[in-house]
């Protein structure tokens, strides 16, 4: 889990910052979201993520930010913009891709914002991954040893129904780490809240409530995605162990010989097994994660969270964005950080349990 964590948080960045891009109108800043300036390199940073040439704008330079008339009227002149007229020039803006999000992310915020919100992801990433295994390996052995009688039925349904109660547990229990990482990974501001801060920002505004924030549609992300990925997962590793075609590399050469499949072998079936079924259950899940992903970051100082259903608001994002276009944004940037993702942590599980049993 820290392997992928290190691996593919930047990319995780472009995510966010694309999913939270364009949003549909109840997400829009409130013009009471400009409250203060920072320097960035060059730059004058908005609160409410706009970049300035500093140079350009001589009155938001006041010495140490002091406040002054020259200040109050361009912090007017730049709420408008931001209210009104940036919403949509960013509409229209043309979508960088994956490599030209992280050069500007680079040049603009430096190495800290392609690693915006690791602290939160690194603190989460851990007991998630050993709550999630471990609750899929113990539920999977208690139903089939329970329900031997339908082996056919069992193979369907385990897998399921193991994956989906394991993401549950789970994903209730990282909520809250999750809330903060999403909204230190989506802010451009240099001068980002600690997670002590972000917590008490928090239960300051809005109360216990406020850090499942986005609970709902994260779970009906997670949920269904592990369900589809452990049923995909176990489906392709039977598919690759009977299969005649694989030679050396397949399980079933070992066994026909009498002989024990090496930990290669069964790790490199894992690997593929968990890059195949993770790239289907991300493009399948997606529309999920870019509600989930906008409903976290909505909630900013002086804005109004979003009151509709998870259903509501994807209907409300096809009617401004478009089906595809707008449920399906990051899409790319999602399969390319989590399918790889998957086959990593599913391999590294894999042969750590082959090791320790061979220890034990």
């Amino acid at each position: 889990s820290i392997i992928y964590v290190l691996g593919f948080t930047p990319l995780e960045v472009v995510k966010v910052r694309q999913q939270a891009a364009g949003g549909p109108s109840t997400i829009r800043s409130s013009p009471s979201s400009v409250k203060a300036f920072h320097r960035g390199r060059g730059l004058v940073m908005l609160n409410n993520g706009l970049r300035l040439p500093a140079k350009a704008f001589p009155c938001l330079m006041a010495p140490q930010y002091r406040v002054s008339q020259a200040n109050d009227i361009c912090a007017r002149i730049f709420e408008s913009m931001s209210r009104d007229i940036l919403p949509a020039i960013r509409s229209h803006e043309p979508d960088k891709g994956i490599i030209g999000t992280l050069r500007s992310i680079s040049r603009n915020e430096g190495r800290a914002g392609l690693y915006a919100g690791l602290r939160p992801t690194l603190l989460a990433a851990v007991p998630n991954t050993a709550i999630y295994l471990t609750a899929y390996d113990e539920i999977t052995s208690w139903l089939r040893q329970n329900h031997e009688s339908n082996k056919t039925a069992s193979d369907v349904y385990t897998p399921l129904f193991a994956g989906a109660t394991a993401r549950l547990i789970s994903s209730v229990t990282i909520a809250p780490l999750e809330l903060v990482r999403i909204r230190q990974a989506s802010s451009t501001n240099n001068s980002q809240k600690g997670i002590l801060e972000e917590f008490r920002f928090l239960l300051r505004n809005n109360g216990p409530l406020a850090l499942y924030r986005g609970l709902s549609p994260m779970i009906m992300r997670d949920v269904p995605f592990s369900a589809l990925y452990f049923l995909g997962l176990e489906t392709f590793k039977n598919l690759m162990s009977q299969s005649s075609h694989m030679g050396s590399w397949g399980v079933r050469h070992y066994r026909e010989n009498g002989i024990k499949p090496p930990a290669s072998v069964e790790v490199l079936q894992a690997f593929a097994s968990g890059a195949a079924s993770g790239t289907i259950s991300v493009i399948l899940t997606t529309p999920f994660d870019l509600v989930k992903t906008r409903r976290q970051v909505t909630q900013r100082e002086g804005s109004q969270g979003v009151t509709q259903s998870t259903f509501g608001y994807m209907r409300q994002i096809v009617k401004e964005e478009g089906f595809f276009a707008g449920l399906w944004k990051g899409n790319v940037i999602r399969m390319v950080k989590v399918a790889p993702g998957c086959a990593i942590m599913i391999s590294c599980y894999e042969f750590g349990k082959i090791l320790f049993e061979d220890i034990m």
